[in-house]
This record gives C-alpha cells, sequence and structure tokens, in this order.
C-alpha cells in the first residue's frame, strides 16, 4: 500500500538497523561485512553444509578423491615396511675370516634342516636337533639352524652360492615391490588432486559468482562505506573464494591424506612393536605442541596482512584509475608512498610473526629430533631384552616417523581450514544481505505509462555513511511534466543528492519522493530506472566496444538501434569517423578515446 507515514516510519526503523549494523562494523575487522548474528550463524555451521551444497555436482568425485587420498595415505607406511625388508636383504650375507667365504644369518620362528655339512663333506647335527638326530646325504640341507635364547632359530647358510642367491632374490621382490608402490602412488596422486583440485576450483567459480552478483545488487550506500571500496571489495572477491576452496578442494584432500598415513602407520607400529611405539608416542605432545604454536602465529599473520592488502589494494586502483591526474601533478612519488604506508602498516606485527613462526620451527625440530633418539635407544634396549629383530624397530621406527609427520602436515593444514570460517562468513553474510532497495526484487508497480511529474514531498536525508550529516531537513520541491528545471546551489548543497533519491539510488529517512503521485517505494525499482535517463557529471565508460556501451542503456538493443541513438545524440559523426567505428575500443573509463 501506499500512504506516506507508513513506508517513512518503517524506513526509520531501518535506518536505525543500519545505524546499529554500522556500529557494529566499526568495532570489528574490516574484513568483516556482516553483522554478529550473521556471525554466530556461521559458527554453528550453516555455511560450511552451504559451501558443501555448492559442490553437490562434483560429489561422485568427492568419492574418487576420498579414495585416492586413502590410498596415497598407504604409500608412506608400506613404504616403511618395503624399506626395511629392503635393508635386512643387504645384511643377509656378511664376509668371513675366509674372504671366500660368506655366511647368511636369519632370524625365524621354524626350521627344516636339522644338519649341516662341512668343507671335507662330512655331516653334523645342528645345536638344536635331538641327539637322535643322524645325518646323511638325504637330510642335508643348504643350511643349519642354532636355537636362540629367546626363542626360534637362527639359520645359517655355508654356500656362497645361496648365500648370493637369498639376497638376489630377497632385493628383486622388495625392488617390484617398490615398482608397484609407485604405480599405486602414481593413481593415487593422480585420483586425489584431480578429483579434489576439480572440487575447489568449480567452488571457487560459483562462489565468485554469487558474491559478485551479491555485490552488484547491493545499495549505493554500501558503497560508501571505506571497507567496501573498489580495492578492498576486488581482494575479497578474489581470496575469500580462494580461501573457502582452501578447506574444501585441494586442502581436504591432503587432510584425509595425512589422517589415513596417520591411522595405517599407527597400526603397523603397535602390530611390530607396541612397547618401542609408546616409548616414542612420548616425544608426540612435544610435538604437537611445537607444531600448534607455530601455526597460531602463521594464522594470525594472516589476518593482519590481509588488512594491510586490502588497504593498499585500494590505494593502488584509485591511483592506477586516475593515473592521467597522477601524472598530471607528477604526484608519482607521494602515491608510492602512499602505498607504502598501506602495505607496510603493521610491520612490528609481521617481526612478531616472523620471530613466532621461527622460534616453532626450531621446536618442531627438537621435538622430531628427539623422537630419533627415543626410537634408537629405545629399539637397543628392545633388542637386548626382549624379542624384537631389526625390522621390528626400523619398522615401529618409520612407522612412528611417517606418523608425526602426518601429524605435522595436517597441524600445518590448520591456517587454511582457520581462513576458510571467516571468508565464508564474509561470502554468504554478502549473499544473504538482502538490501532495501533491492534490484532483484520483482514486486512493485509497473505502471503502464510515465507523465513524468516528480515530487519530494517534506523529505529528510542523511547517507547512510554519515548519519550525523543532515542534507535535507524537511525539503519540498516539485518539478512539473514538461519543464527542464536546474537545481543550482553551492557545492554540497544537494543537488547530486535529489537526483539520486529520483533514481532511488537511496530513500529519504523520512517524507516522500513521487513519481506521477506514487511513492517510488511502491515501484518495482528496474521499472523505475529503465523509465528515466541519466547523464551524470562524468560519464563513465567500460573497457569494452563503443556499442557495448550504447547497450547498456537497453537490453538486447539491435545495431540498428545503436545507430539510431547515436544519430539522435549527435554522436553517430564522431563514432563513425573512427577506424573500427562502433566495434573502437573505449579502454578504461574511455581512455583510449
Amino acid at each position: 500500500g501506499g500512504g506516506g507515514g507508513g513506508p517513512a516510519l518503517s524506513r526509520q526503523e531501518s535506518d536505525k538497523k543500519r545505524d546499529a549494523k554500522k556500529e557494529d562494523h566499526k568495532a570489528a575487522s574490516a574484513d568483516h561485512i556482516i553483522t554478529k548474528e550473521e556471525k554466530e550463524r556461521a559458527s554453528k555451521g550453516k555455511y560450511v553444509s552451504r559451501s558443501f551444497a555448492l559442490n553437490k555436482p562434483e560429489y561422485p568425485w568427492a568419492v574418487i578423491g576420498t579414495f585416492g587420498a586413502i590410498m596415497n595415505g598407504a604409500v608412506f607406511p608400506v613404504l616403511a615396511t618395503l624399506l626395511v625388508e629392503m635393508l635386512s636383504a643387504y645384511f643377509l650375507c656378511i664376509r668371513d675370516d675366509n674372504d671366500d667365504v660368506f655366511s647368511v644369518y636369519r632370524y625365524e620362528s621354524e626350521c627344516d634342516s636339522a644338519c649341516w655339512k662341512d668343507g671335507q663333506g662330512r655331516y653334523y647335527p645342528a645345536s638344536w636337533a635331538p641327539l637322535s638326530t643322524r645325518c646323511s646325504p638325504s637330510s642335508y640341507g643348504d643350511s643349519l639352524c642354532s636355537a636362540m635364547p629367546g626363542g626360534g632359530y637362527l639359520r645359517e647358510y655355508r654356500d656362497n652360492d645361496v648365500c648370493w642367491d637369498v639376497m638376489k632374490t630377497t632385493v628383486r621382490n622388495y625392488s617390484i615391490g617398490f615398482v608397484g608402490l609407485a604405480a599405486g602412488a602414481f593413481v593415487a596422486n593422480f585420483l586425489q588432486l584431480y578429483s579434489f583440485g576439480l572440487m575447489g576450483e568449480h567452488l571457487t567459480m560459483r562462489l565468485r559468482q554469487l558474491s559478485f552478483a551479491a555485490i552488484l545488487r547491493q545499495n549505493i550506500g554500501f558503497f560508501d562505506l571505506s571497507e567496501n571500496s573498489t580495492g578492498a571489495l576486488s581482494v575479497k572477491l578474489a581470496k575469500d573464494a580462494s580461501y573457502v576452496e582452501g578447506a574444501v578442494g585441494t586442502t581436504l584432500g591432503l587432510f584425509i591424506q595425512n589422517l589415513s598415513i596417520m591411522a595405517i602407520s599407527l597400526v603397523i607400529a603397535f602390530a611390530r612393536g607396541w612397547m618401542l611405539t609408546l616409548i616414542c608416542f612420548s616425544t608426540f605432545p612435544l610435538m604437537v605442541a611445537a607444531n600448534y604454536f607455530q601455526m597460531q602465529f602463521i594464522a594470525g599473520a594472516g589476518g593482519d596482512s590481509n588488512k594491510s592488502y586490502q588497504n593498499a589494494a585500494g590505494v593502488a586502483s584509485e591511483s592506477i584509475a586516475g593515473m592521467r591526474t597522477v601524472a598530471a601533478f607528477s604526484a608519482e612519488d607521494k602515491i608510492e608512498s602512499d602505498f607504502h604506508d598501506a602495505l607496510f602498516k603493521d610491520g612490528k606485527g609481521v617481526k612478531k610473526t616472523a620471530l613466532g613462526a621461527g622460534v616453532g620451527q626450531g621446536f618442531s625440530l627438537f621435538a622430531m629430533f628427539f623422537l630419533y633418539f627415543c626410537g634408537f635407544a629405545g629399539g637397543a634396549f628392545m633388542m637386548r631384552h626382549y624379542d624384537y629383530t631389526f625390522e621390528d624397530v626400523m619398522t615401529v621406527f618409520f612407522s612412528v616417523t611417517f606418523m608425526g609427520m602426518g601429524a605435522g602436515q595436517a597441524a600445518a593444514l590448520a591456517p587454511d581450514i582457520g581462513k576458510a570460517k571467516p571468508a565464508m562468513i564474509n561470502i554468504f553474510g554478502l549473499i544473504d544481505q538482502v538490501p532495501t532497495i533491492d534490484t532483484k526484487d520483482e514486486g512493485g508497480q509497473k505502471p503502464a505509462s510515465v507523465r513524468g511529474e516528480i515530487e519530494l514531498r517534506d523529505v529528510h536525508f542523511h547517507y547512510p555513511s554519515r548519519p550525523d550529516s543532515k542534507i535535507f531537513s524537511g525539503l519540498n520541491l516539485t518539478i512539473e511534466v514538461g519543464k527542464t528545471v536546474a537545481l543550482v546551489g553551492s557545492s554540497g548543497s544537494g543537488k547530486s543528492t535529489v537526483i539520486s533519491l529520483v533514481e532511488r539510488f537511496y530513500d529519504p529517512s523520512s517524507g516522500q519522493v513521487l513519481l506521477d503521485g506514487r511513492d517510488l517505494r511502491t515501484l518495482n525499482v528496474k521499472w523505475l530506472r529503465k523509465s528515466l535517463g541519466l547523464v551524470s557529471q562524468e560519464p563513465v565508460l567500460f573497457a569494452r566496444t563503443i556499442i557495448d556501451n550504447i547497450r547498456f542503456g537497453k537490453d538486447g538493443a539491435t545495431e540498428s538501434e545503436v545507430r539510431a541513438a547515436c544519430q539522435k545524440s549527435n554522436a553517430a559523426q564522431f563514432v563513425e569517423a573512427l577506424p573500427q567505428r562502433y566495434d573502437t575500443m573505449c579502454g578504461e573509463r574511455g581512455a583510449q578515446l
């Protein structure tokens, strides 16, 4: 419905709410453009689920990528096992006092040979064999076994060729295993990186499209705020989507991979030697604390640097756009100084962050080498007092090392995941921010014709970004149909503000702006603006062709309509004199013209 009181009152209430939001903006970081209530909703996981929902078309790739990440995580634990067995194979043959004789020693739980033959062809029972054992060529094997104090047997091969054959066969088999592991790692890495990379890129594209559409939808007053300058919005548009992608795309794949490394390494380590594994675990609190300490400093640096980058981007964008003015006044040094100040405003914070990162890195290395100490010292103790073998000790050591590596890499991903949450708040907060003057709203009246009578009735107005500065206090103005009216006044008297109110770039704090007796707030916004023609004081041309710039005035305008418009506005002769005529590029802000 119409009526002056209702709409004006609701507008006053919305102004109060917007002023309250503005105060929240001042108190909050410049990175945030939404209210505390929206931040609270985001903390409940709403925005996280919406981010994943945007990737719904790529859900099959998520399954494939997860499978690849788990396979990829298994590579290092399997590598630890193969590496230890391969190293053990090279210790099978040991040179005896006689350079021509090699012996192979191998610990086994069972032994199938009770006799051995000496160099003269005589047979002897092994030390573990029963006294009744008889040795003959038929019962002779290529090796003998000796009972070990802790149980099991030590197999000793006395033939050079047998020794070499066993070693070469063992090495060959494990070498083939390395080739198979390499092939598996190739497939796993491809599946993981391709799938999660595809998810991340599609998500980034969709978030940027939604963000840009939301920016275009906002009121003109939104762009009056300093935190919504051209440079700041450009940085947010580029970075926020990338931060969200960092938590949902390749970073998520790496996180799953590291969880897989930790889980599989843990199983292998406990299976080969649970006591030594627990000893090595004593270093984990140190490693976790070191990584946490380091990552906290790095994460804190991200927010400060983002503010500096946004401020610097604003200076750069403004200066490049007005490069002719900068050059005309030889202001290059001044602009460079301003850019430097904006970029390095938080110099102390950067030094503090660097110090924290350095101390954290040193602490991490200390924890890692302490793990080596526990692993080797504990391994020697276990081999001396328990049934641990070289293979057991080294397998546990490498497994725990890879597990620590996985935990460290997972912790290193925390800053990327941490940056994603405020980025989600920014993006979805902006998307959810419905402006009071909504160009996407299909509601409102669309009169069949326009006479053109404009009236400002008892208009009170202040700009949203300057609530303490009153522009109009009870302005009354009538512009009759068919009249040409000039608004004359000193700078800042409100001439341009009248045009902004008629275009409904802003709504009055109270009072009404009428077109043919209808309050502008009751009219469809798009219909209203299509019914008005505006030539601003500083016309803006986009970096497109002349015909594209003219078509901005009418959706789907044909080339003949464009030419007719140029004829009526006396621009045809100028345009057709250009080398490429209507296809001439205007350049940024029409600089090439």
